[in-house]
């Protein structure tokens, strides 16, 4: 089952590959608010302002930031929509007219400066040479590659005075326009290699990798986009040593405490880590999914779904942004001021690298192999191997689903191979009403057969309740399925009356999680409910203890069907039963 680690093994998206599924309408979601939504809308002196730079909106001195991951976000899309791919073509000759002669784009600022404003520019540039080559490959000949090449010879030429650990210490003390600025330049520099043939652009990206490395207090997004370009030179190079660097990365956020519960990375690392942010949650995401392809350990398989199904899916707001949400000592805080203060829909970077996450999500969800295909996630996505197409459409969150259909039939016997999750009792395959004999073979369950045009194999996946406790301190938390469980003040407001810390969860610490009742409203018209994880909690509350109550018990991806609100994820045993033992 071992895959060769390169992009072009990945399943290819094309116009109208998905139909329907819970991701999909979460994509939709994202993409209608990026392309017709607002406040505010993405208009041309929007996304212009920080090409220019002009003033108007915020965050212009990072030249290039919006437009280029406006770009970047709706080429990806546009294999799945016409519109994104008109968007680009209409922008893209007024952006690139903006190019400044030595190949930068926005405010002149002299190199030789080494400061915060240079370094805004730096990133904004960094991320509009990303845009661009994502532009080349969906249209090529529209003149982003050139535009790009000027970016990387602008970048080559102004690398003696960066690419130095005095400019590194220099910039210590700075956060979003710190030293990785110029680190988070490795992926650009990368596929501008790839693209042009130029090893000189690889040359400059494998010396900027050596400079890489976690800070205390670091901006995450920068440092996981350098580490993903670390990852890009592995797979142009095949040099292992990238790879180790980048593994290490991922192994430095582990043990330094900096991966949360519900798969999220602060967006600033400890001791600063008091929110989330929705770019470093899809760069994590993104990180994962392709270490799972360069290696086929379960463990990034494992961290990308935690991620996915919890921290990546509850960070998208209910009007398609992403952003941030704010940490709190056992969950998140409410958005309506306050604790909650710091609450916000990141219009100007996270919404759009949300948006430019799905197309991964979706391309991950199938490999193409000698033997066939193999479904790796249950999400929604379109699979290829040959003349023969399967897509997905998921209903995890119903009930515990996903269908796939073959769009069209095999040329000879194939293959399908499905992953069993960590969190998956079993996995069983039904084609038709008939349920099939599977060959196991490590993380997978196959079947072979001829594959006919119409053929429907649904993938039941066996849910688990489960529970997770907290070494230091006794805390539990619940997972069901791929999702973490949590209350939340929306549906559960006398859970969070004064004193909510006492709350005390009454459980016998010699009973399994599966013991808690399912919730009886499990029909919630909540358009990204997962009645599937619904359960009622029982709890004593901490003001009158004398008196039991249930509060609803759900997971924090149903978020996005509804306004910001407080959710509590860890939970305290009765004192009596925490003492004698963990649960199991």
């Amino acid at each position: 089952m071992k895959a060769r680690f390169v992009f072009s093994a990945l399943c290819i998206l094309t116009a109208g590959s998905l139909a329907a599924g819970e991701w999909t309408d979460r994509f939709r979601l994202t993409l209608d608010r990026v392309i017709a939504g607002g406040p505010p809308p993405y208009s041309r002196e929007l996304i212009l302002a920080d090409v220019i730079p002009a003033a108007g909106r915020r965050f212009t001195e990072y030249s290039g930031d919006v437009s280029g991951r406006w770009l970047d976000a709706l080429a990806s899309c546009s294999g799945l929509s016409e519109k994104a791919g008109k968007k680009v073509k209409a922008l893209l000759p007024d952006i690139l007219a903006m190019q400044k002669p030595d190949g930068h784009f926005g405010a002149d600022l002299d190199p030789k400066i080494i400061n915060g404003p240079f370094m805004a520019m730096l990133w904004g540039n960094g991320r509009l040479l990303i845009g661009l080559l994502e532009v080349h490959r969906v249209f090529p000949g529209s003149g982003a590659l050139a535009a790009a090449r000027r970016i990387g010879d602008y970048l080559v030429r102004i690398a003696p005075d960066l690419n130095t650990e005095t400019a590194r210490i220099k910039l210590e003390e700075e956060f979003a326009s710190g030293y990785i600025c110029w680190t988070h330049n490795i992926e650009g520099l990368a596929g501008l290699s790839a693209a042009t043939g130029d090893k000189t652009y690889l040359k400059l990206a494998g010396s900027i990798a050596g400079r890489v490395r976690m800070e205390p207090g670091q901006h995450s997004h920068g440092y996981l986009s350098s580490l993903r370009g670390i990852l890009d030179l592995y797979r142009l190079t095949g040099d292992k040593k990238y790879l180790r660097t980048v593994e290490t990365g991922c192994r430095d956020i582990l043990d330094s405490g900096n991966l949360l519960l519900q798969g999220a990375v602060p967006e600033a690392f400890k001791p600063e880590m008091k929110r989330t942010e929705g770019c470093t949650e899809a760069d994590w995401l993104r990180l994962n999914l392709v270490l799972w392809q360069a290696t086929e350990n379960p463990e990034y398989a494992d961290r990308a779904e935690r991620t996915l199904f919890n921290e990546f899916a509850m960070n998208q707001f209910d009007t398609g942004d992403f952003g941030h949400r704010v940490l709190s000592a056992d969950g998140v805080a409410s958005g309506t001021g306050g604790e909650g203060a710091g609450t916000a829909r990141a219009w100007w970077c996270c919404t759009l690298h949300g948006l430019r996450c799905f197309p991964e999500i979706f391309r991950h969800a199938f490999r193409a192999g000698r033997d066939g295909l193999t479904y790796d996630f249950p999400v929604d996505g379109s699979g290829t191997k040959g003349k023969w197409i399967l897509q997905a459409e998921s209903n995890l969150g119903k009930d515990g689903s996903v269908i796939l259909k073959s769009v069209s039939a095999s040329k000879k016997t194939e293959w399908l191979w499905v992953r069993k999750p960590a969190w998956a009792g079993d996995v069983r395959i039904f084609i038709g009403e008939e349920e099939q004999s599977l060959k196991p073979q490590g993380l997978y369950a196959g079947i072979q057969r001829l594959w006919k045009e119409g053929d429907e194999i649904r993938i039941s996946y066996e849910m688990r309740t489960r529970i997770e406790a907290e070494k230091e301190t006794g805390r539990i938390s619940f997972f069901h399925g791929p999702w973490l469980l949590g209350v939340d003040e929306e549906a559960s407001p006398f859970f969070f009356d004064e004193p909510y810390s006492l709350n005390r969860i009454p459980f016998d610490a010699t009973k399994s999680a599966s013991t808690i009742p399912e919730a009886s409203n499990a029909g919630s018209e909540n358009p990204f409910g997962v009645p599937a994880a619904r359960f009622e909690l029982p709890y004593l509350p901490g003001g009158y203890p004398m008196l039991p109550m249930k509060a609803l018990l759900r997971p924090p991806a149903e978020q996005t069907g509804f306004r910001s609100a407080a959710w509590i994820f860890y939970f305290v045993l009765k004192q009596s039963e925490q003492d004698r033992g963990v649960i199991q």
